[in-house]
């Protein structure tokens, strides 16, 4: 049966259930997506490291397996990390889970690739450190001055999130240093990065979580609620500190988006993609494409530059290639067909201060601009 929920611009997983972005790089001329992933089941009962390659960023092959929870650290779940490349290897971070009793005991874990295929796990992890609980993951690692430097997103013994910083000279031994960030992040920090972008600001990115059990008709459940955030500020390297010059902002003002990471390529660019879902239990028992083996998908990769103090953010110049075909449409009302349903829509106005209404997907989804509030307006209550 032919499947009318298949994506055609974003990463979708052969099978099973895919969640967070991670070990974003460039590695020998090829592009690799790692990403969390569940290939026996439609749930989260499961974590490995599977693998997304490409030349272009347009075409995509799943690899299958990368990494596999399998010895004491790691053996209740590989969670998310990081990549980076240092003399010709690829150096995998990521966070083992494991449980005694029901009881959390996570660590930063280290592998290692000289061909992008084989990865090798090291003897060497971080323990957490007192400070904080076992709510201890998410590595992320750059290379600084003089040392390396990794974020951990964390949460403090009295239960409010926060990022902590280490540091390294050889990507194997790290240093606990200190908590880098600590402000109003809820009840855990998760998917902490932090990068530069030309040279004006330094971006630090947060996804706070908190989680509360709901009694209803339905019962009692557990609520988890998360967002993707960024906190414009700088990095002082040599004092260990991140100075805010801003309000944390979101990243998107909509939905589906969630544990972004960001890399830099071979033309500089600074990249973002994300896990594009914030499904809760039941949205996702009933999304459609579980008749098909499959949930979740990562958003289109998109480019990072800071203007005017704003962060702007655009799709890979990649994907112009797929342009095609293109129509102009003058009247103030009508309406166009297209040959299967994906299409980019370029509006632009004219002068005046006149509002737009734009009706999509047989009026199941709603564009509305009104000049008195000056923002653009997604309607998708109906899709």
């Amino acid at each position: 049966m032919e499947n009318p929920y298949k994506m055609s611009y974003h990463i979708e997983p052969p099978r099973g259930l895919l969640n967070d972005p991670n070990g974003l790089i460039q590695f020998q001329d090829t592009y690799y997506f790692f990403h969390q992933w569940n290939r026996f089941r439609l749930d989260h009962t499961y974590k490995e490291w599977g693998l997304f390659t490409s030349k272009d960023m347009i075409h995509w092959e799943s690899q299958g397996t990368a990494l596999v929870p399998d010895r004491e650290e790691d053996r209740h779940g590989i969670h998310s990390g990081s990549s980076i490349e240092h003399d010709g290897r690829l150096y995998i971070f990521y966070t083992g889970s494991n449980k005694d009793n029901n009881i959390r005991k996570s660590r930063q874990c280290i592998a290692i690739s000289d061909n992008g295929r084989v990865f090798v796990k090291q003897k060497e992890v971080i323990d957490t450190p007192d400070c904080f609980t076992q709510h201890h993951r998410d590595p992320k690692v750059w290379r600084g001055k003089d040392s390396w430097w990794m974020l951990v997103g964390a949460q403090k013994k009295d239960m409010t999130g926060a990022v902590a910083l280490y540091s390294s000279t050889d990507l194997l031994h790290w240093k606990y240093e200190k908590i880098l960030y600590s402000h109003d992040l809820d009840q855990v920090c998760e998917c902490p990065d932090l990068f530069s972008l030309g040279g004006e600001t330094d971006i630090l990115v947060c996804c706070p979580q908190k989680r509360a059990w709901i009694r209803d008709e339905s019962g009692e459940r557990e609520e988890v609620t998360s967002y993707a955030a960024y906190i414009p500020g700088t990095f002082h390297e040599e004092e260990k500190i991140f100075v805010p010059e801003g309000e944390r902002r979101l990243f998107d003002a909509g939905f589906d988006f969630y544990s972004p990471q960001t890399f830099i390529d071979s033309k500089g660019r600074r990249i973002m993609t994300g896990w594009m879902s914030r499904m809760s239990e039941k949205q996702e028992e009933a999304c459609p494409t579980r008749e098909f083996g499959y949930i979740h998908c990562l958003a289109l990769p998109r480019v990072l530059t800071w203007e005017k103090n704003t962060l702007y953010q655009r799709p890979v110049e990649e994907v112009f290639a797929l342009r095609h075909n293109a129509r102009t449409y003058m009247e103030e009302q009508g309406s166009f067909d297209t040959e299967n349903g994906q299409f980019e829509l370029l509006l632009m106005r004219k002068g005046g201060d006149l509002p737009l209404s734009l009706s999509i997907r047989n009026h199941t989804v709603s564009l509305e601009y009104g000049p008195e509030i000056g923002i653009l307006q997604v309607n998708r209550a109906d899709s």
